[in-house]
């Protein structure tokens, strides 16, 4: 069903972002309690995101679009538009997140000056694969 694989991915976008944030992640951890809970198994728990933080976030993002494309609905005209409403949220949810002033780590690939600082041509990939 295709709405519910949206409601499961944007119900837990936040969950994967945070794993590029861990201070926000962590005082989001001490002063909120949680908003996911699974209720499927023996009994109710804590939604956990299994830790995929060295692929980055492109094939999350890849993944739930599969998912919602190879997803049926029952409207014609949804698939397309459930995909850009998943587009839409992970992109405010990233912002929101981008905003909170936690600079992200990432790593820098080119040229250097004589005191070992960026310089010139060169490439920084944040650790969400950015």
């Amino acid at each position: 069903r295709g709405w519910t694989t949206f409601e499961s991915a944007v119900s837990t976008e936040a969950l994967a972002r945070l794993a590029y944030f861990p201070g926000l992640g962590k005082l989001l951890e001490e002063r909120l309690t949680p908003k996911v809970v699974e209720i499927d198994g023996a009994g109710p728990r804590v939604a956990e995101m299994e830790d995929r933080a060295d692929e980055g976030m492109g094939p999350r993002n890849k993944r739930v679009i599969a998912a919602i494309e190879a997803a049926s609905f029952t409207g014609k005209g949804d698939k397309p538009v459930v995909v850009q409403l998943y587009r839409d949220y992970a992109t405010k949810v990233n912002n929101a997140m981008v905003a909170s002033g936690e600079a992200q780590e990432g790593e820098y690939e080119g040229e250097r000056n004589a005191a070992g600082e960026r310089e010139g041509r060169g490439v920084y990939r944040y650790a969400d694969g950015d």
